[in-house]
């Protein structure tokens, strides 16, 4: 008997408090597992302690509590030691700041508890954007933060990992990409400025300007996120992680041929598109518009802007004035496309119109056309009278002989094209009408009277 004894002393000389061992699981029965330890001697574990019942003859790991002062026989921990060995695994990846999984559990103030073996914290800032819809069930890639063993608290990061892997996708993607180069991407989001593109687990943005030549109202009208699109890397700034790609770029361009297609004098048909104070942008095609400067409304009016001629989606016709390949330009001339009025006057020329403006210096007429106005030209031509040439006789100011809306006829004197301005002389004309009624009367005198003894002297000549 105390040969076998000794022989037991050995084994239990091995086994000491704090140690964990491996054992093999050698029955289940009346809610217990039995483990053998050696020596025909056997340890006792809870079957509730394990979550699901483990294999008879598979290896398990238990924690040695403490030695029976009896028989010297290990009092045993499943619990325990599973516990040990997870805080033990955990401990090393916060040392080596490794990446480990972990489950959300649950939503609670300030953030989740993450099952990463035992519960832990996550706050609720550290969840990256993609699980930001759907919390419980995930699982999440983690780096430990914080690590405090006795108080038995461990705080986690995804947005670590996240952020890491994002840097690790962008220079992956920095140090092979090349300006020029045809690439594929997929849309990840749609805004009103332009498209971003996933390629190669970094975002792309491929700007509204850059879509089509011909500008589209709603992106979102056109692609839908996941959609595939071939485009070209326009430019890339690892710097400032900003990647420009471009779809028109791959599609022909519609101005390579536009001197070739809209050559200058010809008239050409289109829809205004825009309207600025400067002038109003017509389309002629898809991704070509030419401008109508506002200085090209109207061979009459002053044109303050050009919605008051013109409406968005209104069809014109226009007259090319230039068109040019290199600025990718086209400038048109809407009053080109009618006669213009002031081509029909020259200098000498007896025009009639009514007064519809009175002034101490002067007086302005509408003066009466043989021409069709055109729709920018409906306020007409004018023509100005200065006080000097209203009257044969000396006027303080224009009232003092006319009245608005008064008919009058008068001699064109100056015409200025370029500053619309038509300078008219009644006095000139009336003392024309004169002589002319004068040498009449003497043609049908027998008289030997000199015709000009019997001019009198104008009051202003003299």
């Amino acid at each position: 008997m105390e040969e076998l004894v000794m022989d037991k002393m050995p084994e239990f000389q091995e086994l000491k408090p704090g140690q964990i061992i491996k054992s093999k699981v050698i029955a289940i029965y009346d809610g217990k597992v039995v483990i053998g330890l050696g020596l025909k001697r056997d340890g006792f574990l809870q079957l509730s302690d394990f979550q699901t019942p483990p294999q008879i003859g598979s290896e398990i790991d238990i924690y040695i509590t403490r030695l029976n002062p009896h028989d010297g026989s290990p009092v045993i921990s499943y619990t325990r030691a599973k516990d040990i060995i997870i805080w033990n695994g955990l401990e090393e990846n916060f040392k080596l700041k490794k990446i480990i999984k972990g489950k959300i559990s649950k939503k609670i103030k300030g953030g989740y508890e993450v099952d990463i073996g035992i519960p832990a914290f996550m706050p609720s800032s550290q969840l990256s954007k993609k699980y930001s819809k759907s919390h419980n069930s995930d699982v999440v890639e983690v780096k430990i933060t914080e690590f405090n063993r006795k108080s038995r608290n461990i705080v986690v990061s995804n947005k670590i990992v996240e952020k890491e892997k994002q840097e690790f996708r962008k220079q992956k993607v920095f140090s092979t990409l090349k300006e020029g180069e045809v690439i594929k991407g997929k849309i990840t989001t749609i805004t009103d400025f332009g498209i971003f593109l996933d390629i190669g687990g970094i975002d792309g943005l491929l700007h509204i300007n850059d879509v089509s030549y011909v500008r589209p109202e709603k992106l979102s009208d056109i692609y839908k996120i996941g959609d595939t699109l071939k485009v070209k890397v326009l430019k890339f700034e690892p710097e400032k992680d900003k990647i420009a790609l471009g779809l028109k770029q791959l599609q022909k361009n519609p101005w390579d041929d536009v001197e070739e297609k809209y050559k200058t004098g010809m008239k050409v048909k289109g829809k205004i598109t825009t309207i600025t104070p400067f002038g109003a942008f017509v389309m002629f095609e898809d991704g070509i518009e030419g401008l109508i400067h506002v200085s090209d409304i109207s061979w009459t009016e002053r044109i303050t802007h050009p919605k008051d001629v013109f409406d968005i989606g209104q069809f014109v016709e226009a007259v090319v004035l230039e068109s040019s390949v290199q600025k990718q330009k086209i400038s048109l001339s809407y009053k080109a496309v009618f006669e213009n009025p002031y081509d029909k006057y020259t200098i000498g020329d007896v025009v009639s119109g009514h007064v519809i403006k009175l002034m101490d210096f002067g007086c302005i007429i509408k003066i009466k056309q043989n021409i069709q106005p055109s729709p920018a030209s409906k306020g007409g031509i004018h023509g100005f009278i200065h006080v000097s040439e209203i009257s044969k006789t000396r006027i303080d100011k224009p009232s003092d002989v006319l009245a608005i809306g008064e008919d009058v006829t008068g001699k064109i004197v100056k015409i200025d094209k370029s500053k619309k301005r038509i300078e008219i002389s009644i006095k000139q004309y009336e003392r024309e009408q004169d002589e002319q009624e004068l040498k009449g009367f003497l043609n049908t005198q027998e008289t030997k009277i000199k015709f000009a003894d019997l001019i009198e002297k104008d009051s202003t000549d003299v």
